[in-house]
């Protein structure tokens, strides 16, 4: 901490000289451009059996944390050529570095690797990415950056929140230019069982065929937009044998300490961490479309009309994948502000019979206290109106996760993934949450799948989190005192049916905080 402040007050100092400077260079102009790159010959490591499916999509649903993880770890281990990763947040944890590591064992067997991260989270992580950057064989772009790299980045909230609250929200990695990874997971111990104190809930669908040169093609848009800036331009390279000496370093520390924990002997014994089962996995395939936000939703300048008509293409392609259901609308979102606009939409929908399902987290286990005071004030309306409302239980799923050693007492479990189920038969997955910030600030991307098989997993996934054991389902309850109409939470403890008045698992302060927010004009920026 010490160093990250003096490493702030002389930025600023820095940053306040160049400003007055008339010397100002904007050196982004000469930034190199770069795209996926094909196979040689027909080399195809990761498809044993002949293609019968050559106008389609294959896709394997990860619903496991454990697997998601493996499957990351397969990608970049049997790639032969290229590694293009794009992410929300990449973390220095346990599995941060075990997937760090095989990045740079694969930049040692020549493999080219693009990493572009957003700026969000990169505070006090310069060093190692300068340091893994230096790889002859590894180029990494920060997103849309702050211009200050220290503590003095939470200043450019006040001044400069038009930009540097548009964040870059994409998760992808792609090998070869053959198989991918989509879905909401970034690359940190929540999303892949390996963190004491906190599980997220997410999905992926390893993806292969002709859907994969589509997320290619989104890469390379975002890489070589003018908000892509590499590394080398934001501060000193530092010297490459320096770099590669403290890349050995790392790799040898690493090693060490991760004798000392048990997840990776978890991730081994994951069905996946098997190649023979890795290279035959059963494949649903289908027709399938991706979606994404262009680079330049983030430009605080683009006008709402611009944003609207291609821009902003998430947004516009999930109003019309809403516009499809006929018999049943599932939505599953961590963070679910719905608006006033999408109450009466939801309203017209059960109007027209069509049964509306939503599930998102409840207060005790959403990890963002002010959005779930944006998605609160509006879940009387809902229920109201008719629509199925389900929250998940911070202790859902936590008995299953006490194989692992590192579980600590109090774990707690959070929603993380975003799926749209229309009639059981197509699925949209992705990052986007169903909030202002998704359709509006962030840009996003998602899958839509025509597949009623693969509907069909989705939908016994979500069965079973949305049951009585991991989930409450809300409902209006008459106070026969008052007269008045309030929610009640409804599930089962220990094989008894329970009834709550007010929010579940949740202490007084945590109630308090969202009373503060919902006073708050927050909601556009949720």
């Amino acid at each position: 901490m010490i160093k990250l402040i003096a490493q702030s007050i002389i930025e600023l100092f820095l940053k306040l000289f160049n400003f007055l400077s008339t010397k100002r260079v904007d050196k982004i102009k000469h930034k190199p451009t770069s795209y996926a790159l094909d196979l040689p010959g027909n080399k195809n490591q990761f498809d044993l059996k002949e293609n019968t499916h050559p106008d389609q999509s294959g896709f394997y649903l990860l619903e496991s944390n454990i697997d998601a993880f493996t499957a990351r770890c397969n990608l970049i281990n049997h790639s032969l050529h290229s590694l293009d990763l794009q992410y929300y947040y990449f973390h220095g944890d346990t599995s941060g570095k075990l997937i760090a590591q095989s990045l740079i064992k694969a930049a040692d067997r020549g493999i080219r690797i693009r990493v572009l991260l957003d700026d969000i989270d990169t505070l006090g992580a310069d060093e190692a990415i300068s340091i893994l950057n230096a790889h002859p064989s590894v180029e990494i772009r920060i997103f849309n950056p702050f211009n200050f790299r220290g503590l003095l980045r939470y200043f450019e909230f006040i001044v400069d929140l038009s930009r540097v609250g548009r964040r870059m929200h994409n998760k992808a990695i792609i090998a070869d230019n053959i198989q991918a990874i989509i879905g909401g997971r970034n690359i940190s111990d929540v999303y892949f069982s390996a963190d004491p104190e906190l599980l997220f809930l997410d999905v992926d669908l390893l993806s292969k065929g002709n859907i994969v040169k589509k997320v290619s093609k989104s890469f390379d848009e975002y890489w070589n937009s003018r908000w892509a800036v590499p590394v080398a331009l934001l501060y000193d390279r530092p010297k490459r044998d320096y770099a590669l000496k403290k890349i050995k370093t790392f790799l040898q520390k690493h090693a060490y300490e991760i004798k000392q924990i048990d997840y990776a002997q978890y991730a081994q014994d994951s069905e996946l961490a098997q190649e023979e089962f890795f290279f035959n996995l059963p494949f649903v395939w289908s027709q399938a479309d991706l979606f994404y936000d262009h680079p330049s939703k983030i430009n605080p300048e683009v006008t709402s009309d611009e944003k609207t008509l291609h821009i902003s293409q998430v947004k516009s392609k999930l109003h019309d994948i809403f516009s499809m259901a006929t018999e049943e609308l599932t939505i599953v979102s961590p963070y679910f502000v719905p608006g006033d606009d999408g109450v009466k939409w939801f309203e017209t929908l059960v109007a027209q019979g069509v049964k509306v399902n939503v599930f998102t987290n409840s207060l005790a286990a959403t990890d963002v206290t002010a959005v779930h005071a944006g998605y609160a004030r509006y879940r009387a309306q809902l229920l109201a109106a008719g629509i199925n409302l389900y929250e998940l239980k911070a202790s859902a799923y936590v008995k299953e996760r006490k194989r692992f050693k590192i579980l600590k007492t109090g774990s707690r479990t959070s929603l993380h993934a975003k799926t749209v189920i229309v009639d059981q038969s197509k699925v949209f997955m992705g990052s986007p949450n169903l909030d202002p910030r998704s359709t509006d600030l962030n840009t996003e991307m998602g899958l839509f799948i025509d597949s009623k098989e693969l509907a069909n997993q989705f939908v016994n996934l979500f069965t079973g989190i949305s049951s009585g054991h991991n989930s409450y389902r809300l409902t209006l309850k008459k106070n026969t005192r008052t007269g008045k109409h309030g929610i009640t939470w409804n599930c089962q403890e220990d094989g008894v049916s329970t009834e709550y008045d007010s929010d579940p698992e949740t202490g007084w302060f945590r109630k308090l905080k969202v009373r503060f927010f919902s006073l708050l004009p927050l909601e556009n920026l949720l």
